[in-house]
Order: structure tokens, then sequence, then C-alpha cells
């Protein structure tokens, strides 16, 4: 059984990682951390689990094997270089860190502290990202021409029921997230693309804030890629209706992603025009495969490269913003 410490409930999906491990066969949750001790205590009386108000004391404990981290981004570096140091396991919302200087002195800290870490990067596990890949992997399209990911919600848009939106306050914080609806919700469009596509060799961003927020609410990404391929990532937290897309085109044919609808129309395939294809098996979960991994060594499907590419691209981004030219990578 590995015993996790639930470490802050920043995070928007901090209740969804507490509900994964808590029905998990190989978990416990034996207490809670959170650097505001009121919530804290509030989420580990809901758990029935100790509240730890010192980090310090609880990574020193001889009962905790691993954590979950849902601290905010701007924390990520030093709590997980402090759970490291502890020799607990670490599972952690995206993205990992902030800066690529900063992953790899995680990965440095990991390694030599011989503990397993995992990133919540979920849609790598979709069976829309696996087809997709299997089809550009069995030459289906061709070469890869372009590619294009789109994902937005609507949750910084004024309703009744929230006058400032669904999202908390919190996530418009510059300091505390490093940005707004890119380094967010961008992150799947981002991961997804660097697997699909490749190496990037160089960016333009454009970072938008149309409900006047001190962070992005809507960002588009221009890519180049080594391949000679280019690409379009669009995050945002302003479109209630629109739908997760996926396009990827090449010179063999094209396949494109609704939400989880899929259609490939290729001049590999005897069948003419668009069709669904019958799709692969959901993968196993970040936490399965993390659990795994510390369990039995399995190697995850999710890597350290997915995680450093991640905040590689997020950091070009942001620079692209704010000096408003194209980055080289």
């Amino acid at each position: 059984m590995i015993r996790v410490a639930l470490l802050s409930r920043w995070h928007v999906h901090a209740n969804d990682y507490a509900r994964e491990a808590g029905e998990h066969p190989n978990i416990e949750i034996a207490a809670v951390w959170d650097e505001e001790a009121e919530r804290g205590q509030k989420w580990a009386s809901e758990l029935n689990v100790d509240f730890e108000t010192n980090l310090e004391t609880l990574l020193g404990r001889v009962d905790i094997d691993a954590v979950i981290i849902d601290t905010p981004t701007s924390m990520h570096t030093d709590v997980i270089l402090a759970c490291a140091a502890a020799k607990k396991h670490i599972f952690s919302e995206k993205v990992l860190a902030l800066t690529e200087r900063d992953c790899q002195t995680i990965f440095e800290a990991t390694e030599r502290n011989g503990v397993s870490l995992m990133l919540s990067l979920p849609r790598l596990n979709d069976p829309s990202y696996v087809y997709a890949q299997e089809a550009l992997d069995t030459g289906l399209l061709g070469d890869l021409t372009s590619i294009r990911c789109r994902l937005e919600h609507g949750g910084a848009l004024s309703t009744e029921k929230h006058p400032e939106g669904w999202l908390p306050p919190h996530f418009y914080h510059m300091e505390q997230c490093g940005g707004g609806a890119l380094i967010d919700l961008g992150a799947h469009p981002i991961y997804l693309t660097n697997r699909l596509a490749g190496k990037a060799e160089s960016l333009f961003c454009e970072m938008t804030t149309i409900t006047n927020r001190e962070v992005d609410d809507h960002t588009t990404v221009v890519i180049r890629y080594a391949s000679g391929a280019s690409g379009v990532i669009e995050a945002g937290f302003v479109g209630e209706a629109s739908p997760f897309i996926l396009e990827l085109h090449g010179t063999k044919g094209s396949l494109l992603v609704e939400d989880r609808t899929v259609r490939i129309r290729s001049s590999k395939l005897e069948e003419d025009g668009w069709h669904n294809p019958d799709l692969p098996a959901q993968k196993p979960s970040a936490m399965e495969q993390w659990v795994e991994e510390i369990t039995t060594g399995t190697q995850p499907r999710i890597t350290k490269t997915d995680m450093l590419e991640l905040t590689r691209i997020n950091e070009a981004a942001r620079i692209s913003a704010d000096e408003g030219k194209r980055v080289s990578l």
C-alpha cells in the first residue's frame, strides 16, 4: 500500500486527484498539508485524515511514501525538491515548473534520490490521441505538413451564478500561476502537439486578455517544427461553446478530432472520403502509471521529455508575447 499525502487544494483538479487516489486499491490517503492552513484543515477533516501545518514535519514522517502536489505553480520547484530530498514519490499537476532550468534541477533531484516523478498529462492516454499517433507512425497521413490544436472553456466569463467566472480568482494571479490560459489549459494542446509534430524550432505567441485580467485569457501560438511542418496552438478561458479541436494534415491524408469524435481521410486507405475509425482502448491514467512505476518499476508512457518540452514551449511563448518577436528554440 502506498501511503500518500495531499499537498495543497489550490488547483481546481485537487479534488479529482484525491478522489482517484481514494478509489485506487494500492493508495491510502494518510495526511494533508496546505499553504493555506484553514483550507487544508477543512480538507483533512472531510477526508478524515491528519492535517500537518508544517511541510517539513510531514515530509519527515516515515509512514508517508508519496505526495500529490496541487500547490500554486510558482511553488512547484521548491515543494518538489523538498519531497525528492525526503525520498517521497511525486505526482504533480501540470506544469512541472516555470522554467526549463528548474525542470532539469527537479529531474536531477528525483533521479539522485530514486523517486518516481509523474506529471498529469491526461490527453496522452485518450483514444483519440493514441489513434492519431498510430495514424502518423504507420504513414496513413504521409509526411505531416501542419497541425492545429485548440482547447477553450468559458471559465473567465461572467454568468448570473458566477459574476467573475467559475474559475477561482487565483487562476488569474501572475505570480502564483506564471501565466493564464496558455500555461493552464493550453498545456494540453502543447504536450499533444509536441508528441505529434516533434521538435519545435521556433514560435511566435500572441497573448490577449479579453476580460481584462492580469494574465492571458486567450492565446495563440504559431510554431515552426524542425521537420518543416507548421502548427497552431490555441487556448482560452473565454469560449463557452468551443469544442476541443485537433487537426493533422499530411501529404497522404488528414485526421480531424472534434471533442472525442475522430475522422480520417487518406489515400493509403481503401475507403474513399472521410470515415470514423475504430479507436484503441483508453490507456492507463497518469496516476495508474505512477503507481505501476512505484510498485513494479514499469516505465510510464508519460515521460520526462513530455514534462520538459511542455515547460520549454510555455517559457518561449511568454518571452515571445512579452517581446513581440519570434523566439528560436
